[in-house]
């Protein structure tokens, strides 16, 4: 766990290569199997100078998108939250009759889309901020919508020499994580080319950083700073339908923590998501089955974990930490949870908290 995803990702093992549609019954009945078979998995044992330890074998469900939860969970609508069903309208208003499904906790919080998800979210408002509302309607609305959005595009990519909603040839578009985080990172200047109020952009900066950081949060005050951020929210968009990952973030994302066994951040979807780029490159394009061959083989090998210690693995680069985001983590836990080096910025000094076991990763 110490390692990063971007490492974390090449040892992860491939159980199964399927090639199927994705549909809602199909990922239930997949993640059924998976789950029994790890149910029936025995504890390994392990001999240490004579007395044996028994190591028992918890597999948690959390390297999920939005699709695969609300599959699993029976939630028809992208646009509802699978945890308390609440629809768009509600999810503005005071949530005083939506019921809480807890068992749905165990699913996390999808650490890497919520970067994208709030990212997306700053970026619809902006363009709206002119109609002030949800959904451009009418012919002028439209043109309004998608002036503005040109102009915002342009700016981004000349002072921040970022590429945002444009799509990819193939896939998707442009708004990855790294996108996200580049926008976060500049909360005075994001602020300053969208119209967006700077305070909020720093709110959502500070919270998904803690959430990403890896290490244990202080519930109590990340709870305190989610409330603030919604109620800030809402005062200033309340015209804008909160979308759902940012709903769950605001509103369930310290329930969620306190279910976890492991700090969040290292429940992440993040090494499955690294994946893509190496589905993408590995397989030759002649036919679909050599494709499936190529993928399955090239898996196999670059997971196996005799080639992976082999591996030379360049050293990772330290990471700097805010001061807001420190107040919000269980400082104790930085030293015996996760073995890394990080540097803090607190009162014009640098202070480096590390631990005795390096830790490296890709970039």
């Amino acid at each position: 766990m110490a390692k990063s995803a971007a490492f974390v990702h090449s040892l992860c093992r491939p159980i199964k290569l399927i090639f199927s549609k994705e549909t809602t019954d199909f990922t239930t009945s997949e993640t059924n199997k998976v789950l029994e078979k790890a149910s029936q998995l025995l504890p390994t044992l392990c001999d240490n100078r004579g007395s044996q330890i028994s190591v028992k074998h918890n597999l948690l469900l959390t390297m999920a998108d939005g699709k695969v939860c609300n599959a699993l969970t029976g939630t028809l609508s992208s646009q509802k939250c699978y945890i308390c069903g609440a629809t768009p309208k509600l999810m503005n208003g005071e949530l005083k009759d939506v019921v809480v499904k807890k068992k749905h906790y165990s699913l996390g919080l999808s650490t890497l889309h919520a970067w994208i998800r709030s990212f997306e979210c700053m970026l619809h408002i902006c363009y709206c901020l002119d109609i002030k509302k949800w959904q451009a309607k009418s012919d002028i609305e439209k043109a309004s919508v998608k002036q503005r959005s040109e102009e915002v595009r342009q700016k981004f990519k000349n002072q921040m020499g970022l590429i945002i909603d444009t799509p990819k040839p193939g896939y998707g578009n442009s708004n990855d994580g790294n996108t996200a985080r580049r926008f976060f990172m500049n909360p005075d200047l994001s602020g300053g080319i969208t119209g967006l109020d700077i305070n909020l952009i720093k709110n959502f900066s500070i919270l998904l950083r803690t959430l990403s950081s890896g290490y244990d949060i202080n519930c109590n005050k990340f709870e305190n700073l989610c409330s603030k951020t919604r109620t800030l929210y809402l005062n200033l968009y309340s015209w804008y339908y909160m979308p759902v990952t940012v709903h769950k973030i605001l509103v369930h994302s310290t329930e969620v923590i306190r279910t976890c066994i492991l700090p969040i951040g290292q429940l992440s979807e993040e090494s499955q998501e690294a994946r893509n780029k190496d589905c993408r490159r590995f397989p030759r394009k002649q036919s679909r089955i050599a494709t499936n061959i190529d993928l399955l083989h090239m898996l196999l090998i670059i997971s196996d974990p005799v080639i992976n210690s082999l591996r030379k693995v360049p050293k990772k680069r330290t990471d700097k930490l805010p001061v807001e985001v420190l107040n919000l983590i269980v400082q104790p836990s930085i030293l015996s949870k996760v073995p890394r080096q990080v540097t803090c910025d607190h009162d014009g000094k640098d202070y480096v908290v590390s631990d005795s076991d390096e830790s490296n990763s890709d970039d």
